[in-house]
Parts: C-alpha cells; sequence; structure tokens
C-alpha cells in the first residue's frame, strides 16, 4: 500500500491498477485548502481527467467498488513506463514549458486555467529512456485565484501535511 492507493500490478495489460483507501486523506487524496484534509470522490475523478489533459496521459477509470459501511473505493489504471527518477531541473522544465509557474518546489500553478499540481517530486514521476519526463502521481487540483494568491505569498504552506 502507498499513500491514499493500493496498488497492484499486471504483467499481462502492462498497467498498474490503483484502488483508493478509506484510512488515509478521507479515501481520496489530499486536498490543499480543504478544511477535511481530503478531496470528495468528484474532486478525485476531477484529478483524473485533469492530469490525462494536462499530461496526456491515459489513466482510465476501471471500476468503483461500495465498501462497508457504503464508502466507494475508486479503482484506476495506468500503464507502466520504465524509466529512472527526474532531477528537479527536469521537471521544472516540463511545468514551465506546459504554461504552469513554478511556486516552489514540487508545486506549479495555471492562473489562467485556475490548476494547482504539487507533490511533483522525483518520486512522483519518472524520465523515460528518450528523456521525457512523466509525472505519474502529483496531486492535481483545481483552486480559485485568492488561493493562488495565498499560495504565492506563503509558498511553505503547500507541502502543509495534517
Amino acid at each position: 500500500m502507498h499513500g491514499e492507493h493500493g496498488i497492484h500490478y499486471n504483467p499481462k495489460s502492462k498497467r498498474y491498477f490503483k484502488f483508493t483507501r478509506h484510512d488515509r486523506h478521507q479515501g481520496y487524496g489530499i486536498a490543499l485548502g480543504s478544511h477535511l484534509h481530503g478531496a470528495s470522490p468528484a474532486e478525485y475523478l476531477d484529478r483524473i481527467r485533469l492530469q490525462n489533459d494536462v499530461f496526456s496521459d491515459d489513466i482510465k477509470l476501471d471500476g468503483i467498488l461500495k465498501r462497508s459501511g457504503g464508502r466507494l473505493s475508486i479503482i484506476t489504471s495506468q500503464p507502466r513506463i520504465v524509466g529512472d527518477a527526474p532531477t528537479l531541473k527536469e521537471i521544472d522544465a516540463l511545468m514551465v514549458g506546459k504554461g504552469f509557474k513554478k511556486l516552489a518546489d514540487g508545486a506549479f500553478v495555471d492562473q489562467s486555467r485556475g490548476i494547482l499540481v504539487y507533490d511533483l517530486f522525483p518520486r512522483n514521476a519518472v524520465k523515460s529512456a528518450d528523456g521525457t519526463v512523466y509525472p505519474i502521481d502529483p496531486v492535481i487540483q483545481r483552486v480559485s485565484p485568492d488561493f493562488v494568491d495565498f499560495l504565492a505569498k506563503n509558498p511553505e504552506r503547500i507541502h502543509d501535511r495534517p
């Protein structure tokens, strides 16, 4: 188990299958600025769409399971990418090339689209043999202009964890 997901690799499909865990971040990942310190199922699904849009990923929604207590577990998959961890400099170049502004190491914002990407450190990315950097598990979320202003003035708060 890793972070907010359980993970299983299927060698036949060459995809990693991930399922959300209820014991971490309200079950659907961290949400910066949330009073509950966690995303809702709708925010989690929106993040998948955003990650596919921003990074041209191939994350698929494979299912939703109802767990005991009525909680949902969202199952997704993404292709296996072979490579090494990129440097922070290589991650910065990727994000600036996509129109994002760096707020702090591992944290970027596209204010015109209201999108924040954070926790984008070498442990959450892969650099393939051809030099392409692939974010594999960043946190991506929508943010208001006021929240972007707050984070720009207080970048040390971006990586706070409850």
